[in-house]
């Protein structure tokens, strides 16, 4: 199993100049995987713990996709949302969330986000969604199948 280090933005990171997905989770184990598979696929991605900080990251530019985790100190996935579909509209929001969802919340939730995954991740699912979402990355043409 590959390894990689989560490289969480601050203030002064630079955000790719090509569209990237933009992970928030406070959990970094979780982070980890997440910017690892979707690295692996060829996406640009930045890594956030926290909503505050992933805010700032779109502030300097927005991100073509946001995957976020729902349970998160201070503000979670559910506002971190609405500060997105409010400021821009057009970005795709996915959901990862450990929480048992009931019905009435779950559709809520579905109002506001293009999926909604449970924890763990079908990881197959979310990339075949993710990749109807990005631009196909560099070096691997939409269409090619993964290894």
């Amino acid at each position: 199993m590959l390894s990689f280090a989560v490289s969480t933005t601050t203030a002064t990171t630079k955000v790719p100049a090509r569209p990237y997905v933009l992970l928030v989770d406070d959990h970094r184990p979780t982070l980890c995987k997440l910017q690892e598979v979707v690295e692996l696929e060829g996406y640009a991605t930045v890594s956030t713990t926290s909503a505050t900080e992933a805010i700032r990251t779109c502030d300097v530019r927005p991100p073509q996709v946001v995957i976020t985790d729902l349970a998160m100190p201070n503000l979670d996935g559910h506002g971190l949302a609405r500060w997105v579909k409010t400021r821009y509209p057009s970005v795709p929001l996915i959901l990862v969330t450990g929480e048992v969802l009931e019905n009435g919340r779950l559709a809520q939730l579905q109002t506001m986000f293009s999926a909604v995954y449970p924890k763990p991740i079908d990881v197959v699912s979310l990339l075949e969604r993710l990749s109807r979402m990005m631009p196909a990355p560099p070096n691997r043409p939409r269409g090619v199948s993964r290894p």
